[in-house]
C-alpha cells in the first residue's frame, strides 16, 4: 500500500503543499485540504483519497482565482459566471457562487448600487443608460429600479442634464437648431429621459442654421 512519505510547503505559493508518495512527488494541493483530510506523513495513500484531493483541489483553485478576480472591484453574478466559463470551471458555478454569496463577497444589489453611483458621479449618466448597462449584466429589473430610485434622492437627473447642456452651449454665441439636435443626441446617449432633455434645453433660443444673426 502506498504511503505519504513527505509533505512540503511550496515556496512561491505558500498556501499550497506538495505531497510525496513512496519518496516521489505526487501532486500539489491547497493547504485547506491537508487540514480537511487530516493528512500526515505515514498515512496510506489510496485511490479514493487521490480522487478526492484532485477534485477538491480543482474547486479550491477556482475559488482562489475568483477571489483574485473580484478583488480588483465589485463584481456581479453574471460577470462571475462569465469568468468561470472562460476558465473552464462552469461546472462549478452553482457551488462557487453560493460560497461567494455566503461569504458576502458577491451581492448583485451592492454591485448595482456602486455601479450606478460611479456612472452618475463620474460619467454623468442618466437612468436610461444605467438601465441599459445593468440589463446587459443580467441584474434583475427589481434591483435596477430600486437602486435608480435610491440615487434620485441624491442626484437630480434634470439638473445633471441641464448642467451638461450648459457646458456644451456656453461657448456658442448663437446656438442653431443643428446645435440643438447634436446636443439632444448627446443627452440621449448619456441616458437622460426625454423630459429631462426638454427641461435642459427649454431656456435656450435656437435659430435656423441659415440665419447669420
Amino acid at each position: 500500500m502506498s504511503k505519504i512519505t513527505k509533505i512540503t510547503q511550496q515556496k512561491k505559493l505558500r498556501e499550497r503543499f506538495n505531497l510525496f508518495i513512496d519518496g516521489k512527488f505526487e501532486l500539489g494541493v491547497d493547504g485547506s485540504l491537508i487540514v480537511k483530510y487530516d493528512i500526515k506523513v505515514g498515512d496510506e495513500y489510496t485511490d479514493e483519497l487521490k480522487l478526492d484531493l484532485v477534485n477538491d483541489d480543482r474547486v479550491e483553485m477556482a475559488y482562489t482565482g475568483l477571489l483574485n478576480f473580484i478583488g480588483y472591484r465589485e463584481r456581479c453574478e453574471y460577470e462571475v459566471k462569465q469568468w468561470l466559463y472562460k476558465k473552464k470551471y462552469h461546472d462549478l458555478s452553482d457551488e462557487l457562487i453560493t460560497r461567494l454569496k455566503n461569504q458576502n463577497y458577491l451581492n448583485d444589489e451592492r454591485f448595482a448600487q456602486l455601479f450606478i453611483r460611479d456612472r452618475v458621479k463620474i460619467k454623468g449618466f442618466g437612468p436610461i443608460r444605467l438601465r441599459h448597462e445593468l440589463n446587459a449584466k443580467r441584474i434583475s429589473k427589481q434591483i435596477i429600479e430600486s437602486e435608480i430610485e435610491a440615487i434620485r434622492e441624491e442626484y437630480d437627473f434634470n439638473q445633471l442634464a441641464f448642467d451638461l447642456a450648459e457646458r456644451k452651449l456656453k461657448h456658442i454665441e448663437q446656438p442653431t437648431y443643428k446645435d440643438k439636435k447634436r446636443l439632444w443626441s448627446l443627452l440621449q446617449r448619456r441616458g437622460f429621459e426625454g423630459s429631462s432633455i426638454s427641461s435642459a434645453l427649454h431656456g435656450y433660443s435656437f435659430v435656423s442654421d441659415d440665419d447669420p444673426s
